[in-house]
């Protein structure tokens, strides 16, 4: 069978069953579009890194799926967790593994560059460290900062012509507290509203109840916080999920951020997958408002020419 786009529609059905629900499952999809596009210009296989990697669920699944377009042994995965890394490194021999903070920029420069660089749900962690014991919460401007360290750091082991892909959360434009009324569609809901209210540790949940215990009005930011994070309640994934918040930057400061770092998108979407949970837990009783769009998915090319063989080009996502 030729591979084809019928082929890899096929292939990624089969082997991301278990990541159907899961909105990085589109970043394993554009990523392995992107390498099927680079190969045709690349004379030597592709190099891959993943910062924060885990248990190497994306690099991984991508130097399966593309072992003649990628070297398996000279692409890296850095993850801090020693257990996720000895996982990784069971399901996947022959990647490089480090274990650091993918913030060390000394540790970052001495890993050298990528054709592809991942940053896959890890940057909302390392905002998510910014939490400040003396005011309960995080301390947005300082963990900003973080993230800009941090994307600096991942944005300087692109090679020339290279791609960074990331894939996180996302704030919602607009007025941060703005007040939204919401009512809850069923007990559980409720419950589960009153667990996220009390043990979500990012940020201190304010909210009135108005009327009757199922309809209540918080902040546009407390409610993206909660309704992204309402599908690991009453969940084993809760005990570490509360301790992170999603969002930390809107569409606009992505673009900035990528733009200041030479990189230019080549594109972009956002992306909800879990608008049919939601709305079966919660009405939104606020005229004209919705949802919040949940992740954001951005591949970016450093525009420095290095003479890395890879044409600085849209046409990729335009074929």
């Amino acid at each position: 069978m030729p591979k084809n786009g019928e082929f890899w529609d096929f292939y990624w059905e089969v082997r991301l069953q278990a990541m159907q629900d899961l909105g990085k499952r589109e970043a394993i999809l554009a990523v392995s579009k992107l390498i099927r596009k680079l190969a045709k210009h690349k004379g030597s296989p592709l190099r891959l890194l993943e910062l924060g990697c885990g248990e190497g669920q994306i690099i991984g699944a991508l130097l399966d799926a593309h072992p003649q377009d990628c070297s398996v042994t000279a692409s890296v995965g850095l993850d801090y967790n020693s257990h996720s890394l000895e996982k990784c490194h069971r399901d996947y021999p022959g990647l490089q593994l480090v274990q650091g903070d993918f913030t060390d920029l000394q540790l970052l420069s001495s890993l050298g560059q990528f054709e592809i660089v991942l940053l896959v749900n890890a940057l909302h962690e390392v905002f998510s460290a910014g939490y400040s014991p003396e005011l309960g919460e995080v301390d947005v401007p300082a963990a900003k900062q973080r993230v800009r360290q941090a994307f600096t750091g991942a944005a300087e082991r692109v090679a020339p012509g290279g791609y960074l892909a990331l894939f996180d959360g996302l704030e919602t434009p607009g007025d941060a507290w703005e007040q939204l009324r919401i009512r809850f569609l069923h007990p559980q809901a409720r419950d589960d509203f009153l667990v996220f209210a009390c043990e979500y540790h990012p940020f201190r949940v304010s909210y009135q109840e108005v009327g009757d215990s199922y309809c209540v009005e918080l902040s546009r930011r407390d409610f993206t916080r909660y309704i992204t994070k309402s599908i690991f309640l009453g969940k084993q994934l809760w005990q570490s999920e509360r301790l992170e918040s999603y969002q930390y930057y809107n569409e606009a400061e992505f673009r900035a951020c990528f733009e200041s770092h030479g990189l230019m998108i080549q594109e972009l979407r956002t992306l909800t997958v879990n608008y049919d949970k939601w709305s079966s837990a919660v009405a939104i009783e606020t005229p004209g408002v919705d949802f919040p769009a949940e992740h954001i998915l951005i591949l970016a090319q450093n525009s420095v020419d290095g003479g890395s063989g890879i044409p600085e080009t849209e046409q990729y996502f335009n074929t």
